[in-house]
C-alpha cells in the first residue's frame, strides 16, 4: 500500500488515491479541505528529493505554470517546497490522456485531429508570448476530457526565453520520438520546437 495515501499536506490536502507516475514525481487525486474541491497533488519522488537536478525541474514547473493563465493549460493552485517534500497542487484533470485515447480508438478522424491541435496550439501560443517553451509536448503530456477540450500539462523541462545562453551541461532532453532535430542535438531552442512536436503529434493521430 501507498504510505502517502491519507497524509495530509499542509494540514490542507488529504491524499486520496495515486493516479499518474511519472520518471520524476508521483501525481495523487486529493481533497482540498480548506477549499472543498478535488485536486491533483504532484509530488517529487523521495529518490531525487537530494537531486539538485531534479528539485530545479520540479520547481521549474511551478514557475512555469504559475505565468501561465489558459482554458487548455492545467492550473497550478499550490506549491510546497521543504527539506523533504516537493510538491504542486494542481487542477484535478477528469480524463485521459491523449495517448490513452490514440490507442483506444486507432486512426482519428480528421475533423478530431484538427480539433485537438488547434487547442493544444492555443495553448502554445498562450506560452510563447510569455517567453515560455515547453519542450516536452507529445500526448502522454495532454489531456483529453469527456467534453473534448484539451488540457496541456507538464512543463517540467520549459525553457524561458530569456535563458538563451548555452552552456556545456546543455544536454538533450524531452522525448526522443517527438523532440526537434536542434533539440536533440542539445541545442538552444525555441518555440519552433514545440511546432515540430506537434506535427509529430498530428501525424500519429
Amino acid at each position: 500500500m501507498d504510505n502517502n495515501i491519507g497524509k495530509k499536506l499542509d494540514g490542507r490536502y488529504e491524499l486520496l488515491e495515486l493516479i499518474g507516475v511519472g520518471g520524476m514525481a508521483d501525481i495523487y487525486k486529493a481533497k482540498d479541505i480548506t477549499e472543498d474541491r478535488t485536486v491533483a497533488v504532484k509530488i517529487l519522488k523521495t529518490e531525487f528529493a537530494g537531486s539538485e537536478d531534479f528539485i530545479r525541474r520540479f520547481r521549474n514547473e511551478s514557475k512555469a505554470i504559475a505565468l501561465l493563465s489558459h482554458p487548455n493549460i492545467v492550473k497550478i493552485y499550490d506549491v510546497g517546497f521543504t527539506d523533504k517534500l516537493q510538491f504542486i497542487v494542481m487542477e484535478y484533470i477528469d480524463g485521459i490522456a491523449l495517448t490513452e485515447y490514440i490507442a483506444k480508438q486507432g486512426v482519428l478522424k480528421w475533423k478530431d485531429v484538427v480539433h485537438f491541435t488547434m487547442q493544444i496550439l492555443k495553448a502554445l501560443q498562450h506560452a510563447h508570448d510569455r517567453g515560455i517553451v515547453h519542450r516536452d509536448i507529445k500526448p502522454q503530456n495532454v489531456m483529453l476530457l469527456n467534453d473534448g477540450t484539451i488540457k496541456v500539462m507538464d512543463f517540467g523541462i520549459a525553457r524561458f526565453n530569456r535563458e538563451t545562453d548555452k552552456t556545456v551541461s546543455e544536454k538533450a532532453i524531452g522525448s526522443v520520438h517527438y523532440i526537434s532535430p536542434e533539440q536533440a542535438r542539445g541545442d538552444v531552442t525555441d518555440e519552433r520546437s514545440d511546432i515540430y512536436s506537434v506535427g509529430v503529434m498530428m501525424y500519429e493521430m
